[in-house]
């Protein structure tokens, strides 16, 4: 049996990988400025150098880091929309799902934290945090739409501002659960997950 030997860029990416894996454990641990780059690095059995050929800096790695939770919401929220859409409780579905991945990835209240704290707070971060984070609204906006098409309902507002909204009230939950899962059991958290998605929405003949 042959076994190839990885190229250069192979390694590489593997190193990056690794390298954004550490930065999310330890950006959600201990905040964006009091992480180090030595501390991601040691973490992650690297010399600093290896972050350096990869990354220009902190700023750019934890760059790569919002890139890569953004494509993971992004993808997450198109599986709601699908789950949705073949459900007739489209509220209880998409309830389910943000529970589950919450579940999953515990971390991600605590990393938002950071992106939405830089993106208001630090200009050098601002614009391109934005841009990720509207990456996410916009995906919800689409779900909004594909699901009320689907079940015949009628969005109330225009569907970027409600994304905006949900996605607001949504993380306000994620962020509660995180700081103490017992205050939000189950039950109630899927309440009012579900009370939040059908604020934004009007049955058909009632709008």
């Amino acid at each position: 049996m042959v076994t190839s030997v990885p190229t250069r860029k192979e390694r590489q990416e593997r190193t990056r990988e690794q390298l954004v894996a550490t930065a999310s454990r330890v950006f959600a641990r201990r905040g964006y400025h009091q992480a180090t780059v030595e501390e991601i690095a040691a973490e992650a059995g690297f010399s600093t150098g290896a972050v350096y050929s990869n990354f220009s800096g902190k700023e750019q790695l934890f760059l790569a880091l919002a890139d890569r939770q953004v494509s993971e919401r992004v993808a997450e929220i198109e599986a709601v929309a699908d789950a949705a859409e073949r459900e007739d409780d489209a509220g209880a579905e998409a309830a389910a799902q943000f529970r589950t991945f919450l579940e999953r990835d515990p971390d991600w209240p605590l990393l938002f934290y950071e992106f939405w704290s830089l993106s208001v707070r630090n200009p050098n971060l601002q614009g391109e945090l934005a841009k990720r984070r509207d990456a996410i609204r916009d995906a919800l906006a689409d779900t909004l739409e594909r699901v009320a098409a689907q079940h015949g309902f009628k969005l109330r507002f225009p569907p970027q501002t409600l994304a905006t909204a949900i996605a607001a009230s949504l993380n306000g939950l994620a962020f509660e659960r995180a700081a103490d899962p017992e205050a939000l059991p189950d039950e109630v958290f899927a309440e009012f997950v579900t009370a939040v998605l059908g604020c934004a929405i009007t049955a058909p003949g009632t709008g």
